[in-house]
C-alpha cells in the first residue's frame, strides 16, 4: 500500500482508471486518506474460521431477506429500529438494523 498525494485539480480518485489496470485508487472521506491497492487472489485454501464466517454471513443475509418480505415480522423490527434511532442508534437503515440483530443471534 502506498500513500498517494494528487496534484490539483484532482483531489482524489476512487476505483480503477481502466478495466485493464490492476491498481485501484482508494479514498477514505473521514480521514482523507488516499492510497492504492491491488486485488490478489489467495494461493491457499480458506481456513475453517473463514469458511464458518462466510457461512454465518450468508445465513444472516438469507434470514434478513426473509424478514424483509414478511410484513408481520417487519413491523416489530421497524418499531425497534425507530426506537434505536431516537436514542442515537448507529443503524440508519432498517435493513442494516435487521441484519445486525439476526447476525447477533447466529
Amino acid at each position: 500500500m502506498a500513500r498517494v498525494d494528487y496534484i490539483d485539480p484532482i483531489h482524489h480518485l476512487s476505483g480503477k482508471i481502466a478495466r485493464r489496470h490492476k491498481t485501484s485508487y482508494c479514498y477514505r472521506q473521514a480521514s482523507e486518506a488516499k492510497y492504492t491497492t491491488q486485488y490478489r487472489k489467495s494461493k491457499s485454501e480458506p481456513t475453517a474460521a473463514q469458511v464458518a464466517a462466510k457461512q454465518k454471513f450468508i445465513q444472516a443475509v438469507s434470514q434478513t431477506i426473509s424478514i424483509m418480505t414478511d410484513v408481520d415480522m417487519m413491523a416489530s423490527y421497524r418499531t425497534a429500529w425507530k426506537a434505536q434511532l431516537k436514542n442515537g442508534g448507529k443503524y440508519s437503515t432498517l435493513r442494516g438494523y435487521i441484519f445486525s440483530e439476526v447476525y447477533k443471534t447466529l
